[in-house]
């Protein structure tokens, strides 16, 4: 009987595509040629339903002559394109290519895109860069919506092989050299970065890049560790949270680690905690204490060890943000191949507890067993996957809804739209 229900639900869709394709005009904005196949199909579908949901959430108010428009965020994670990837493959990924589409039909007024790290898979060194220049390409190819990314632990390309690392140098090269956003605030040389994007309810949303691979060189391994340089600590406290601040300011900061517990040799449980194989190198706690200290206007002062060489100088976090000007709405991330909405716990917090949204990942080859429990097929309606959000910067709450697969298995009354308070 559920086979019956999902081939007349199929079959419905087919004559929906089928008129839509007819009557609606072709979006000037972006080649849906860039589509294939059957995968034009699944993704024609999957828009349908996405864009129903995004309507839901796009504006505040019922009054059409009173509402207001929400900043609307498409939010994708973990591509990892390479040479076998079900979904991104890395001569045309299409999933990555589906969510460049949907983000830039006119209708849905999509104010920015970030995608959260893991461009590519480890592969041989040569393959490895030639997979990245690939993610960039079609990343920005079409694309006019103001995009942002930041560096996973696979960008590196380490997988304990120094000689396929891809250097600091090289990936803060790439992020300088791809960009559709001239006015945010890249420095030369560094893969960190911000950039004030307008709201539509006025003011602007901040959105803080971090580089979680801050390192000269490849001595640490960055497969399996975050590090953050004191230069990169010192800018995201004295620039990024100062710099240009007003009270009409909302700061959204990527970073592709979960800021958890690492349940990597024994710290924390599965249960516990979204990071299982990986840890930091100055604790998690390092920049949610940071961003707490903004949060709550105060002072903050306190040196983070090294917990791989202890001897070794550590980072000192010295910020005095009494005077700071502007709000954090929420951090966003990726790696552990689900959708997951936490609370960041475990920093002091005298306001509502910080919270993290991680996306899932883009390909059903690299689906996680441990955490995801959404089914996962390749070409078909459930192979792509990636989040929508509207945030209401008067009402202080952020709006999120999916494109494809986000129901698990076993919880088939997951909701299709969820909020939070972030204040």
């Amino acid at each position: 009987m559920h086979g019956l229900h999902t081939n007349i639900r199929i079959y419905a869709l087919w004559l929906l595509v089928a008129a839509l394709m007819v009557c609606c005009r072709k979006n000037d904005d972006v080649d849906d040629n860039m589509l294939r196949g059957d995968n034009k199909f699944y993704y024609t579908v999957n828009n349908i339903e996405a864009m129903e949901r995004v309507s839901l959430i796009m504006y505040n108010g019922e009054n059409p002559s009173e509402r207001e428009e929400r900043f609307k965020l498409i939010h994708i994670s973990d591509p990892h394109l390479s040479g076998w990837s079900t979904g991104n493959h890395a001569s045309h990924p299409n999933n990555l290519i589906e969510s460049v589409v949907f983000a830039n039909q006119r209708e849905l007024r999509i104010d920015a895109m970030v995608e959260t790290g893991d461009h590519i898979s480890n592969a041989p060194a040569k393959i490895a860069r030639e997979n990245m220049e690939s993610f960039f390409h079609h990343l920005y190819a079409e694309n006019y919506i103001p995009t942002f990314s930041c560096y996973g632990n696979h960008d590196a390309n380490m997988d304990n092989r120094k000689d396929a690392y891809i250097t600091s140098g090289e990936l803060a090269e790439a992020i300088n050299r791809h960009t559709n956003y001239p006015q945010g605030k890249i420095l030369p040389g560094k893969s960190y970065y911000y950039a004030d994007v307008p709201n539509p309810q006025g003011g602007m949303i901040r959105i803080i890049a971090l580089y979680m691979l801050d390192q000269p060189g490849s001595e640490y391994d960055a497969l399996h560790y975050t590090i953050y340089s004191q230069e990169q600590i010192n800018w995201l406290g004295n620039v990024a949270l100062k710099e240009g601040m007003s009270d009409r300011h909302s700061v959204i900061v990527l970073a592709h680690f979960p800021f958890q517990e690492s349940a990597w040799k024994g710290k924390a449980t599965l249960q516990e905690s979204y990071l299982r194989d990986a840890d930091f190198v100055h604790t998690w706690k390092l920049v949610p204490e940071i961003i707490e200290a903004f949060r709550t206007r105060s002072i903050i002062d306190k040196t983070y060890p090294n917990i791989l060489f202890p001897q070794r100088v550590g980072i000192n976090a010295g910020f005095d943000f009494s005077d700071a000007t502007g709000e954090f709405v929420c951090y966003l991330g990726g790696h552990a191949h689900c959708f997951a909405l936490f609370d960041v716990r475990n920093t002091g917090a005298i306001l509502p507890p910080q919270k993290m949204i991680l996306c899932s990942n883009q390909s059903p080859s690299e689906s996680n067993s441990v955490y995801n429990r959404v089914h996962r097929i390749p070409s078909s309606l459930i192979s792509n996957s990636f989040n929508i959000y509207a945030v209401d910067t008067k009402e202080k709450k952020v709006y999120i809804t999916f494109f494809g697969a986000y129901i698990p298995f076993n919880e088939p009354n997951f909701p299709s739209v969820m909020e939070f308070s972030y204040l």
